[in-house]
C-alpha cells in the first residue's frame, strides 16, 4: 500500500510495487530520475506513486468520498425538512444551517487546520485529525436520526409541560450545532489529505473525480430515497451514518502520507509563542492583496449559497413533489457529471483560474433565467419543465466552477501551509455567513408576509444567488490579472513563500 519506505530497484527493472518516499519535500535524487526512464512515476511531496499506486491511492481515497458524501447529503438534505416539518422558522433554519457552521469554521476550523499542518506523527499530520472525529460524528448522526424517539422520552421523564414537537426541536438544534463542530475535524483536514498525497499536475482531475464521485452518492440518494424521506427518515439517517463510520475508518488505515519538513519553531515561552505564531499567522496570509483576491472570491460565493438550504422550497413552489425533486435532483447531478471531469482536465491544462472563470460567467448567464417564475404566471405543467430544464442548464454550468475550486487554491496557496492559508478566509468568512445566515431567513420572513401565493418568496432564490456570483466574478478577474503579474503559467511563484517545490 502506499507509503513504503526503501524499496530497492533492480537496474533495469523497477520492482517497488506501488509508492516510494523521496528524501525531503519537493526534492528529486537521482535514483528517481533512473526509475522514470523505465516506468512512469509520479510524485506528491516525500511521496512518490507508480500507476499502480496511483490507482489503489484514488480508489480509497474517491471511496472514502463516497461514503463522506453520503452521509453529508443525508445529513444536508433531511434536517432542513425535518425543521421545517417541527414548523421552525426561516430564520432559525438559516441560524442552525448557515450562521452555526459559519462561526464554527471562523472560529474552530483554523484552529484545526493550522494544527494538522503542525502535526507530526507516524500516521501523517492528516489522518490523526480525521480518525479521532469520525466516532464522534457517527454518534451525534445516529442520535439525530433517533430524535424523535429521544424527544419522546425527554419529554415523558423531564418536560412533561413542553409539547413532543418543541422537545424535539430544541433537542434537534443541539444535536445539529454538536455535529457542525465535529463535522469541522473532518472538513478541515480531508481535503487536504489530497494535497499531500496526490500528485499536483493530477490534481484538477482528481478533484472532478472526487466530485463525481459525491455526484453518484447524491444523485442515487435524490433519486432513490429522497422521495422517502417522509416515512422513512429516521432508518435511513442511522444506516448512512453507521456506513460512513465503519467505512470512513477504513479508508483512514488504509491510505498513508508521506514526511513533512519539520514545523518552524517560534521563539520564547507561553503567551510569548502564542502571539508570535498569531503574528506570523496574520502577516503571511493577509499582507498580500493577492491572498484578499482569493479570499474575497470565495465568501462571495459562500454567501450565494446561503439560500441552499431553501432551494427545495423554491422547487415546492412552482409544483415539484419532494420525490420529483429528488429525480431532478439526481438527473442533473449524472448530467453534470459528465461536464465535471472535461472541464478538470482543461483546469490542469490551462489552469484553474481561467476554467473559474468560463463558470461564472457561465452562471450569470443562466440563473437570472430563474426569475421568470417572478414575472410571468406560468400554467403548472409548463412551470415544472421549465424549472427542469433550467435547474439542469444551472447544475451542468455550475459543475465548470466545481471542476477548478479546490485546485485553484492548491495551486495559489504554499504548499506546505495549505490549511493555514485555506482558513484565512474562513476567519473572514465567518462572521459575514453568520450574517448571510440570519439575512436570508429574515428575508424570506419578509418576503413571505407580503406575498400572497404560498411558498412564492421562495421564487427569489436566483436573485440572491446571481448578485452574489456577480460579485465573485469581479474578484476572479482581479485575481487573474494579478496570477499574471506573479509569473502566470510560466513562473508563479505564491507572495511571500520562500519554499520550494510550488507546482
Amino acid at each position: 500500500m502506499q507509503g513504503k519506505s526503501g524499496s530497492s530497484c533492480q537496474s533495469r527493472r523497477i520492482s517497488c510495487v506501488e509508492i516510494r518516499k523521496v528524501t525531503s519535500w519537493g526534492e528529486r535524487p537521482v535514483a528517481e530520475r533512473v526509475m522514470r526512464k523505465t516506468k512512469k512515476i509520479y510524485t506528491a511531496g516525500t511521496l512518490t506513486y507508480t500507476k499502480l499506486g496511483l490507482v489503489s491511492l484514488f480508489g480509497w481515497l474517491l471511496w472514502g468520498d463516497f461514503i463522506f458524501n453520503l452521509m453529508e447529503i443525508v445529513a444536508g438534505s433531511f434536517i432542513p425538512l425535518k425543521l421545517k416539518a417541527l414548523d421552525a422558522p426561516n430564520w432559525l433554519i438559516g441560524l442552525a444551517l448557515t450562521t452555526v457552521p459559519a462561526f464554527v469554521g471562523m472560529t474552530v476550523h483554523p484552529v484545526i487546520s493550522v494544527a494538522s499542518d503542525r502535526t507530526r506523527t507516524r500516521w501523517g499530520r492528516r489522518i490523526p485529525f480525521l480518525l479521532g472525529a469520525t466516532p464522534f460524528v457517527t454518534l451525534t448522526l445516529v442520535l439525530i436520526g433517533s430524535s424523535d424517539w429521544i424527544a419522546g422520552w425527554l419529554q415523558s421523564a423531564f418536560w412533561s409541560g413542553m409539547t413532543p414537537a418543541q422537545v424535539t426541536l430544541w433537542l434537534l438544534a443541539f444535536l445539529v450545532i454538536a455535529f457542525q463542530f465535529l463535522n469541522t475535524f473532518i472538513t478541515s483536514c480531508y481535503i487536504y489529505l489530497f494535497n499531500d498525497v496526490v500528485p499536483p499536475e493530477l490534481l484538477s482531475r482528481f478533484m472532478a473525480l472526487f466530485r463525481i464521485v459525491g455526484i453518484v452518492a447524491t444523485s442515487g440518494f435524490q433519486y432513490f430515497l429522497f422521495g422517502k424521506s417522509e416515512t422513512h427518515m429516521p432508518e435511513i439517517f442511522i444506516g448512512s451514518a453507521v456506513l460512513y463510520g465503519v467505512f470512513f475508518v477504513v479508508m483512514c488505515l488504509r491510505v498513508k502520507e508521506g514526511e513533512y519538513p519539520p514545523p518552524e519553531v517560534v521563539e520564547g515561552s507561553g503567551w510569548e509563542r502564542v502571539w508570535g505564531n498569531i503574528r506570523t499567522y496574520v502577516v503571511e496570509c493577509y499582507s498580500y492583496r493577492f491572498y484578499w483576491w482569493i479570499i474575497l472570491g470565495s465568501i462571495l460565493w459562500g454567501v450565494s449559497f446561503a439560500m441552499i438550504s431553501f432551494r427545495v422550497f423554491f422547487a415546492e413552489s412552482v409544483g415539484l413533489s419532494l420525490d420529483q425533486f429528488g429525480k431532478l435532483m439526481g438527473v442533473a447531478g449524472v448530467v453534470s457529471a459528465f461536464v465535471l471531469y472535461p472541464a478538470a482536465a482543461l483546469a490542469d491544462r490551462w489552469h484553474p483560474i481561467r476554467v473559474i472563470l468560463i463558470g461564472l460567467v457561465g452562471l450569470l448567464l443562466v440563473v437570472p433565467m430563474q426569475l421568470v417564475f417572478l414575472f410571468f404566471d406560468i400554467p403548472p405543467d409548463q412551470a415544472r419543465v421549465i424549472y427542469m430544464v433550467l435547474f439542469v442548464l444551472h447544475i451542468s454550468v455550475q459543475a465548470f466552477y466545481h471542476a477548478a475550486q479546490a485546485p485553484l487554491s492548491m495551486r495559489l496557496f504554499p504548499r506546505e501551509r495549505f490549511g493555514q492559508f485555506n482558513t484565512a478566509g474562513a476567519i473572514i468568512a465567518g462572521p459575514i455567513m453568520m450574517l448571510a445566515g440570519l439575512l436570508v431567513g429574515v428575508w424570506l420572513d419578509w418576503l413571505d408576509s407580503r406575498m400572497e401565493e404560498p411558498l412564492s418568496q421562495y421564487r427569489f432564490y436566483p436573485a440572491w444567488v446571481a448578485a452574489c456570483q456577480f460579485l465573485c466574478l469581479i474578484f476572479m478577474l482581479l485575481l487573474y490579472r494579478d496570477w499574471k503579474k506573479l509569473g502566470g503559467d510560466e513562473s508563479y511563484r505564491p507572495p511571500g513563500d520562500n519554499t520550494s517545490g510550488q507546482p
